[in-house]
């Protein structure tokens, strides 16, 4: 049950003209944010404000921060009694980075536009600006204008910062103060049958807390509003009365509310790990989302690009350095269909459904709420036993009911929605029970050598990437269906799992505490978030940061030749090749050649000071190196031919030639059939924006 407010016309007192015809100051009345235009169609919401006579004679330009405006003509805006103007990418102008990842309709869930202001819109004294929800796409409820004013051609605002204040969730009342109203919200929100939309009455299996946390703390958490419960609660069918009572009781939860309805969980920024753990989950907020991507590095590297900034013997923290792209909003978590109405039955008697809470036929295990709530307690003596074989079941059985389904072909983007959604419902429910039992501090009870102190317990953001569910790019059924969708969000549930669940310097050789992240699969999609809709988006920052963390993450008590690579693994996790492999060259584009050459040499050096303790047999004893292989230098190949291809290219962008000719000394003992003098003395030539040199075949 997603969520949204009706939001109706407000009254301001009007401002007055002084004789000059210039506007009186402090008189005009104060604008409270956000403005929430959610609810049925052509739901309106209408402010005053005042413009001087000069302003209203010159060009101006509607600036907007707006979310959830998720698809194109989603709303309008009208100046006065004017015509109504769609928002769409034609009309207006996307601002920042969310342009290139789709503006309206693409990725990110909170925009920024710019709209010019048609010539004699405006008057001198009090206008009327109204935002209108035009249409739902059967799912959708409206938007959110979060910031707003009207700028000159310098840049200038117009309606001055002071006149805006913010709605604060401290003083939010629940609708219906009184026992029975609660009590009555919390039985409607666990069993009141519901229909699919206002727009399509059909009955549906699920519940508001079946797609929600299990108790509705999500809503009061991300503080949604109590206009917009009650009106996504009569979207789905209820009545206002019964609306009213849901939007009580989800107000008397007991539960820490530091988040918002459009700050992405668990974005990263500065501060977050001084926050207290029951804050984690409401993230850095929207606009510490960056604007670029070398903004990375000043957080990555706070001193200068130093080795020891990413020394493997430190914790670079994921949650602390801000990327350059939104993550998934609370609204993008929850599942669009239920899996009981995608699915039916064969989602209630399946054991992933078991798992949860024991719904369907039984089942020999303690499920995942049971668990939790003796881990919680106390109750297990035995913590890592008991939760490791648990975790490991409980996202074994979304593969195992999963699998079957994957259509990569499906031209339907319903069904795609239907697989989607039940990945989604099995991060939901994880989310339940990390906040709800107060564990995401508690992941050391599992991986006692971790360096983490706070972090999930499993891997389920990852398994909700669209290309790990084998989703058709061109049919995701995300947002506008577009083929950049399944990169974006793949990305982006890759992401959350560095900040969630990275094994970093976990020892254990199993695949779940090691290798939560299949580093191969992200350094390809960095580069696919490079090619974005609107060209080519820089991305190396990004990389720098997987590289970094995939070099904590390997750097571990265990050898090369570690089952399933846990150990050092210079191929997968700490693989320095992919700095400079051809289709990520461009992703260097805002980076000086300067800070490329000491990125990699700082890179480079810490990987030689762990690489080296390992002597020529566990290299050659399953570590990835063989006496008689052939190596030629491909950027794609074994681990021998990924050093001898990357160490010419980084020579060649100057990193340190003695310390280059020290590892091709090193690499000649362990891959004997490689001619790695030609490496020492390599040449190599720009051509665009590849590298050729001389140590290549082709």
């Amino acid at each position: 049950m997603l969520t949204g407010c009706l939001a109706g016309p407000e009254e301001f007192e009007q401002t007055e003209l002084s004789s000059t015809g210039e506007l009186a100051q402090g008189l005009a009345s104060p604008i409270t944010l956000p403005l929430e235009v959610l609810g049925a169609e052509g739901t309106t919401k209408t402010v005053t404000v005042d413009v001087t006579a000069t302003d209203a004679k010159q060009p101006l330009r509607l600036s907007m921060q707006v979310h959830n405006l998720s698809y194109a003509t989603k709303g309008s805006v009208r100046f006065n009694s004017g015509a109504w103007l769609p928002l769409n990418n034609t009309t207006v102008t996307v601002e920042g980075l969310g342009k290139n990842y789709g503006g309206i309709g693409g990725g990110f869930a909170t925009l920024k536009l710019l709209l010019n202001v048609p010539t004699g819109a405006l008057v001198a004294g009090s206008n009327q600006l109204s935002f209108r929800f035009n249409t739902s796409d059967g799912r959708s409820i409206g938007y959110r204008v979060l910031k707003f004013n009207l700028l000159r051609a310098d840049g200038s605002r117009v309606v001055p910062d002071s006149l805006f204040v913010q709605d604060n969730p401290a003083n939010w009342k629940a609708p219906l103060g009184d026992a029975t109203s609660i009590a009555e919200g919390e039985k409607l929100w666990r069993t009141k049958p519901l229909w699919r939309s206002y727009k399509n009455t059909t009955a549906i299996r699920a519940r508001c807390a079946d797609c929600h946390t299990q108790d509705g703390r999500d809503l009061k958490y991300f503080n949604y509003s109590n206009a917009s419960i009650i009106e996504r609660s009569k979207f789905h069918g209820m009545t206002d009365l019964e609306a009213q009572r849901v939007a009580s009781y989800i107000r008397s939860l007991p539960v820490t509310n530091p988040g918002r309805p459009w700050n992405p969980p668990y974005q990263p920024g500065p501060g977050l790990d001084s926050k207290p753990v029951d804050q984690w989950a409401a993230g850095a907020g929207v606009d510490a989302v960056l604007e670029q991507n070398r903004g990375m590095l000043q957080y990555i590297f706070p001193a200068g690009i130093t080795k020891e900034a990413i020394s493997t013997a430190k914790n670079l923290s994921a949650r602390e350095v801000p990327i350059f792209f939104q993550l998934p909003d609370w609204n993008h978590w929850l599942p669009s269909i239920h899996p009981k109405d995608a699915w039916g039955d064969a989602f209630v008697n399946n054991r992933l459904s078991e798992a949860y809470n024991g719904e369907g036929t039984s089942t020999p295990f303690a499920t995942m709420r049971e668990l939790a709530a003796k881990v919680k307690a106390g109750g297990y003596t035995n913590y890592r036993s008991v939760l490791y074989h648990s975790i490991n079941q409980w996202n074994l059985r979304l593969y195992e009911f999963l699998s079957p389904r994957y259509n990569s072909t499906t031209t339907d983007p319903e069904y795609s929605r239907k697989v989607y959604s039940t990945a989604l419902w099995h991060v939901v429910k994880t989310f339940e029970l990390m906040q709800e039992f107060g564990l995401e501090d508690k992941a050391r009870l599992l991986y006692p050598s971790s360096r983490d102190t706070r972090a999930w317990m499993g891997n389920s953001t990852f398994d909700t990437s669209p290309h790990l569910l084998k989703l058709p790019k061109n049919n995701t059924g995300i947002n506008d269906n577009s083929p950049f969708m399944f990169t974006y969000f793949s990305m982006s549930w890759y992401h959350l799992s560095l900040v969630l669940f990275n094994g970093n310097h976990a020892d254990g050789a199993d695949r779940s505490s090691q290798r939560p992240i299949d580093w191969g699969y992200v350094h390809g999609f960095i580069k696919e978030m490079s090619r974005t809709p609107a060209g080519t988006t820089p991305v190396q920052g990004l990389l720098t940061l997987y590289l970094a963390k995939g070099m904590h993450t390997a750097d571990n008590t265990l050898k090369p030749n570690a089952p399933y690579g846990a150990g050092w693994t210079p191929r997968s996790a700490a693989d320095l090749s992919r700095f400079v492999v051809p289709d990520l060259t461009p992703g260097w584009s805002d980076i000086t050649a300067a800070e490329r050459k000491a990125i990699l040499e700082v890179f480079l050096s810490n990987w030689w000071d762990k690489t080296r303790q390992y002597s020529v047999d566990d290299w050659r004893n399953g570590g990835g190196a063989t006496t008689t292989e052939v190596i030629k230098g491909s950027y794609d190949g074994t681990l021998g031919n990924r050093i001898y291809f990357m160490l010419p290219q980084f020579k060649y962008y100057g990193v340190n030639p003695t310390l280059i000719n020290t590892i091709a000394d090193w690499a000649k003992t362990v891959w004997p059939q490689g001619n790695w003098a030609a490496v020492k003395n390599a040449t190599c030539v720009s051509k665009g924006t590849y590298m050729r040199c001389s140590t290549e075949t082709y």
